[in-house]
């Protein structure tokens, strides 16, 4: 009798055992259904720094807004974009026992919204040319000299410019002229074009573009430049009508205006001379 108890007991545990088994499989399941389970099989750490990774991307992004106008986010968020390539790059190169967090989170599906949020960091970055601006030193960033000297000149033009602007005289025009050409030479020399959108770090093409519109929209001081101007096209077209103007005195001149008839004479004697020589 103790040998069928002990049996049914025995059987009854494998049954509690499978049931179990399966109830927890059926949890797992509609915990997985549900979005509540995504986590459990892969490491923390690898979470920890894909929450890191946001919230540096979030951080970057309200930055570049927040400086898009006057742009100015090249010198100001390069602090948020290094913490964001950082994170980025540990990111890539972390791995918990033997599990990439790169393979968690990258490349594992059509949205891929790791990636697609990198880039997209990444273009505002390249696409404003802000490396452009620093000396980059084993990844850190130091604004390079032709950056603090554009700012220098800018800084010096706009605090003359501030300094002697009255509307009874335009003589902010005149006094800050020098300190205008100055800036606008040395703006030059930072690209291989006058332009320089392609080369020059957007922070310093924004500033110089508003200063440029201030000195010739708002002072009107290019308007100085129109006597010389005027002066050198009348030269230059007068210059061009004196090979015109030589022309027409050669052509209509008294002595030369004679000068086809002398030659059909002298061809007409030299014809006669010629047939009376043949005679002869």
């Amino acid at each position: 009798m103790l040998k069928y108890v002990l049996v049914v007991f025995c059987s009854l545990s494998v049954l509690n055992a499978k049931f179990q088994k399966y109830s927890q499989l059926q949890s797992n399941l509609i915990l997985h259904y549900n979005g509540e389970s995504s986590t459990t099989d892969y490491p923390e750490k690898c979470f920890a720094i894909l929450n890191d990774f946001a919230n540096h991307v979030s951080n970057f992004t309200f930055c570049s807004i927040s400086n898009a106008k006057p742009i100015t986010l090249c010198e100001k968020c390069v602090e948020k974009y290094v913490k964001f390539r950082d994170k980025y790059q540990e990111l890539l190169n972390t791995a918990v026992n033997g599990t990439s967090c790169r393979s968690i989170f990258i490349s594992q599906d059509r949205l891929n919204a790791v990636q697609e949020f990198h880039d997209n960091v990444l273009s505002i970055w390249n696409k404003g040319k802000c490396n452009g601006c620093f000396d980059w030193n084993h990844g850190n960033p130091s604004l390079k000299n032709e950056t603090i000297h554009f700012h220098k000149l800018s800084n010096d033009t706009m605090k003359c410019i501030v300094t002697n602007m009255d509307p009874n005289n335009n003589e902010v025009c005149n006094r800050c002229m020098q300190s205008y050409l100055q800036l606008d030479e040395f703006y030059k020399s930072l690209s291989s074009d006058s332009i320089g959108v392609d080369s020059v770090c957007m922070d310093i093409v924004d500033s110089m573009n508003a200063t440029r519109y201030i000195w010739s929209k708002t002072l009107n001081c290019c308007n100085l430049r129109k006597t010389p101007e005027v002066v050198f096209l009348c030269s230059a077209a007068i210059i061009s009508l004196l090979p015109l103007l030589y022309y027409l005195a050669v052509r209509f001149c008294g002595p030369i205006r004679d000068l086809p008839n002398v030659l059909k004479q002298s061809r007409f004697k030299q014809s006669i001379l010629r047939s009376i020589n043949r005679r002869n």
